[in-house]
């Protein structure tokens, strides 16, 4: 027999033919006890989307008039009852809805009667509650109708406790929202049946009523895996059966076996599946520029709903379906078969330096497998909801792997590894350029990913747009015209390991591609030297600080503890310097690395005599660069920031700044902070020398200013005393003024 289409209220009161020589009328719709609670009306992210999208669907087909057909519903019919096996979910949806369109449209008690006969068995309470919502008025002066109805009188306290009528109260309001300004709702759904559904009797589908039972009684609903499968499979065969069939093989069977080494503890590989299908997802919509849509909005964004994003992407709205159909079973496809963790260990490594390799700088628990990172973090943010647990940066890097996956036939494997080293460059020195979209609201990911498509597939580096950092493109673009000339070839090798080291991460301008000599001994310099001699070296040398600009203009040195302070200095992408402060400490780092000499297996001592012989000169001149070098409370271990409000006349006033960015946390008068530590049993100093803390003397009521020229010394009472600290024609001491400012102290206080 033929499946026929009924509606809602054409099911009640039909004639059902159950066999070729038997009917039957229904005269009831029952949901027997055997069956769950009602579902659509939880709570939860889960249920809220299925109640969002099943209404969504309703709403849609009744505004543009346009019939929709809610697949089989299954049941048994016996005395004129209708007991369901499959469908009680739609149809209690529908119930709710033909309520709320008769209440809200005051539609005649002769034409919505059929109503009372849908009712529920699981509870008393629930089927209570079915036939008093039908029966009693609804004056809808409440903005939730649910406040309205456990209002009345007729509404008992203790169906509260019944999950069925609180989740028809939840789906009561979802409905109110959703179609509380759509006219002729009733009409709709009774008069031009827009909404249907097919019936089978389940002596017509030759179940007998023990299967029933047992089909009933499971009482594990559909993982929300399982409902995204079967839509988004749904939405695949309205394109293409083939590409249907196909996709359900390799969903069930490979794609299954290829994730299931990755399994959770629960032994299942759904939400590994998930996070990977968006991330593809993800970058089809980055390319496509394809954003998510909110209450008719585009949003800076793109979709995270996975129903939503199938729909996006994959279904006949989109004109690309095809395309990225295919594109997301070639993403899945090309994992198959092979040894994931083993493929990515011969691509990267996290520790030291391995020759053909490229260095993965790891924060967390990530692992050099990029794939199996996607799979369990993409698409997920802290608990803030503010960072991803598969960054920007990664997307980008897995997106390489990927697209060299993808072509085998176009990229061979020695070209890929020198490629795939240029995007993890650029993905280390991008941080002002890796993000979704710009401050206009252009979608910077779909230039980020074009750059990536060049670079992986054609070797080029575009520097004429605006994906990744200008300068490290340049660099990079640099980089692959010099490494193939016969001079530099042998370099090669020590380049790579430059390019790996953790003060670097990809960027070598700090060192550049004229002083190759240099390459090793960078990585000798910071491998056997502590950092705090090292910047004593350089300031030998010259000022190698760099200003940066901000609310204040403040100077940066390299300290004994911080990685990061370094890195920043070597970096010109994080850095936001006057102009030739970066070439500046290029230079003198250089000079500094020329005076290793090759192959030197001890760069600490060579440091040590080089500062040594520095302040034991006598022609050292006393600038600010000689009690920065000779005195290591200056050399302040934090973020290496100092403020100088006038460098170039005052060079004796500067402030350590006790905090990164602003002079009003903590901050000393550098020379009062050196006298405070050298001398605690006699001098003591509060946190706050920019706002007019001074040093003072213990036990006396004697605080000293120290100038650019002269100190000043205030006792209570009496006028302050100036001692002037001498200088010669350029502005530099005579000599050292922390020994002498000590013993004028001391020569004072004793007289």
């Amino acid at each position: 027999m033929t499946p026929k289409l009924y509606t809602f209220k054409e099911l009640i009161g039909s004639e059902i033919q159950l066999s070729e020589d038997s009917v039957a009328q229904i005269n009831d719709i029952v949901i027997p006890r055997i069956q769950r609670d009602y579902a659509q009306g939880r709570t939860g992210k889960s249920a809220n989307r299925v109640r969002e999208r099943f209404l969504d669907a309703l709403y849609s087909a009744i505004q543009n008039h346009k019939a929709i057909t809610l697949d089989f519903v299954y049941g048994d019919v016996e005395d004129g009852k209708l007991t369901l096996l499959d469908g009680q979910q739609r149809l209690t949806t529908l119930f709710l809805l033909h309520w709320f369109a008769a209440k809200k449209e005051r539609i005649e008690k002769s034409d919505s009667d059929f109503l009372k006969h849908f009712s529920y068995a699981t509870r008393f309470s629930s089927r209570d509650f079915c036939k008093e919502i039908v029966e009693k008025e609804i004056k809808f002066d409440s903005q939730k109708l649910s406040e309205e109805i456990k209002n009345q009188s007729w509404y008992p306290y203790d169906w509260k406790n019944d999950p069925t009528i609180q989740s028809m109260l939840v789906m009561i309001d979802a409905i109110q929202e959703k179609f509380a300004d759509v006219n002729n709702l009733w009409d709709s759904l009774v008069g031009n049946g827009i909404i249907s559904f097919f019936f089978l009797p389940l002596k017509e589908m030759g179940l007998s009523d023990e299967l029933y039972i047992k089909m009933n009684s499971r009482g594990k609903p559909l993982t929300d895996f399982e409902h995204f499968k079967a839509e988004f499979l749904e939405i695949i065969k309205e394109q293409n059966d083939d590409l249907y069939k196909e996709f359900s093989r390799k969903i069930d069977i490979e794609w299954t076996d290829m994730l299931f080494p990755y399994r959770d503890e629960n032994q299942i590989i759904d939400y590994k599946f998930m996070r990977y299908f968006k991330y593809v997802s993800h970058i089809l919509c980055y390319k496509g520029d394809i954003r998510a849509i909110r209450d008719g909005q585009r949003q800076q964004s793109v979709e995270y709903d996975e129903f939503k994003l199938a729909k996006q992407l994959y279904s006949k709205e989109n004109t690309n379906a095809i395309a990225n159909l295919e594109f997301l079973k070639s993403a899945f496809d090309c994992w198959c078969g092979i040894d994931i963790d083993g493929f990515f260990n011969t691509i990267f490594y996290t520790a030291e330096y391995e020759c053909g390799k490229t260095k993965l700088y790891l924060k967390g628990d990530e692992t050099t497998n990029l794939f199996v990172d996607c799979c369990n973090y993409h698409s997920e943010f802290t608990g803030n909801g503010r960072n991803r647990l598969f960054s920007l940066n990664s997307m980008l890097l897995f997106y390489a792997v990927l697209l060299y996956r993808q072509n085998p036939d176009l990229v061979e494997e020695d070209d890929f590894r020198r490629r795939i080293r240029i995007v993890r460059n650029l993905t280390e020195n991008s941080q002002y350029e890796i993000r979704e979209f710009d401050q206009n609201g252009n979608n910077q990911m779909q230039r980020l990913l074009s750059d990536v498509d060049e670079i992986i597939l054609k070797g080029f580096v575009r520097t004429d747009d605006r994906g990744f950092n200008l300068l490290q493109k340049q660099e990079e673009k640099e980089k692959l015209e010099w490494l193939p000339l016969p001079d530099n070839n042998a370099y090669k090798d020590a380049l790579f390991q430059l390019e790996d080291h953790n003060l670097l991460k990809g960027t070598i301008a700090i060192v550049g591609l004229d002083n190759p000599d240099n390459f090793i001994k960078f990585i000798l310099l910071f491998g056997q030297c502590n950092k705090d001699v090292i910047s004593k070296a350089l300031l030998t040398i010259g000022d190698y600080s760099q200003n940066l600009r901000g609310k204040i203009s403040r100077t940066q040195l390299g300290v004994k503890s911080k990685d990061t302070v370094w890195a920043d200095l070597f970096h010109p992408t994080k850095q936001r310097n006057e102009e030739g402060r970066f070439q500046n400490t290029s230079v003198i780092l250089n000079k500094l690395l020329s005076m290793i000499p090759n192959d030197c297996n001890n760069v600490q001592q060579i440091l040590e005599n080089i500062v040594s012989d520095y302040l034991n000169n006598e022609n050292t001149v006393f600038d600010w660069r000689y009690y920065f070098i000779k005195y290591e409370q200056i050399r302040y271990d934090t973020f290496g920031m100092y403020y100088w409000k006038d460098k170039d006349n005052k060079p004796y006033e500067v402030i350590i700044m006790g905090t990164e960015q602003r002079i009003n946390g903590y901050n000393w008068n550098a020379f009062a902070f050196v006298l405070s530590k050298l001398y605690p049993e006699k001098f003591e100093l509060d946190n706050y020398a920019y706002q007019g803390d001074k040093l003072r003397i213990k036990g006396k009521s004697v605080s000293i200013d120290i100038l650019n020229d002269r100190f000043v010394v205030n006792e209570d009472g009496k006028e302050p005393v100036e001692k002037l600290i001498w200088l010669n024609e350029k502005g530099f001491d005579l000599e050292d003024r922390i020994e002498f400012i000590t013993n004028e102290l001391e020569t004072m206080l004793d007289g």
